[in-house]
């Protein structure tokens, strides 16, 4: 992550964006510190000074990316819709939020191939993680999904969507995802045939 604040704050920023077109347009391995401090206007200690090196960039961007999309879908919530309701709006806020990055998709695509990078992709997702069970523990509260394991779930629920964004970033097929996700998400319901498939151990937990 970045490790000053707040002085030049639009050198660092610039040294992003410049950054994120770099890595789009050529190809995250293919690109230097020195091609991005060339490209920025800046020297390589002025890109030295806000990153410890071409790695640290890269998580800053991905974070940003990634932060963008949590905080799209997390505002798409409908507080007064039921569980599942909701939680469709929010996964079709954050695809539609991906499908418009634009080049930024670009390196988001590269960036699931390059190990360095999973640290930070790690701490984000073990965050999504704690507030999607939150909704859970919410909807199964409220008789409006069913009820089983919270935490399984949302692993299992962030594995679908993980999977889900790697697709819509390699193929482009939004409208497809989105309606595997929507059917997936609609087999939560309390109403559906899900209720019939619920363990025991679940059933009696719930009465």
């Amino acid at each position: 992550m970045s490790r000053r604040q707040p002085r030049g704050q639009e050198t660092r920023e610039r040294i992003l964006a410049v950054a994120l077109s770099q890595f789009a347009a050529r190809g995250y391995h293919a690109v230097s510190i020195e091609d991005i401090a060339s490209a920025a206007g800046v020297t390589k200690g002025a890109v030295y000074y806000w990153f410890t090196d071409k790695d640290d960039i890269g998580r800053d961007l991905q974070h940003d990316l990634y932060e963008r999309l949590a905080r799209d879908g997390l505002a798409a919530l409908e507080p007064d819709a039921d569980t599942v309701t909701s939680i469709r709006r929010a996964l079709e806020v954050f695809l539609d939020t991906l499908d418009n990055l634009g080049e930024a998709q670009f390196f988001l695509r590269d960036a699931w191939t390059i190990p360095e990078l999973d640290v930070g992709t790690i701490a984000d997702g073990q965050d999504a993680l704690g507030l999607l069970r939150g909704v859970l523990v919410g909807g199964m509260a409220r008789g409006e999904i069913v009820p089983l394991d919270p935490d399984a779930l949302a692993r299992v629920l962030f594995g679908a969507l993980t999977e889900a964004t790697l697709y819509v970033l390699t193929t482009g097929e939004r409208t497809a995802t989105l309606a595997a996700i929507d059917h997936l998400v609609e087999s939560l319901g309390a109403g559906s045939r899900a209720t019939e498939l619920t363990p025991p151990a679940a059933k009696s937990r719930r009465g």
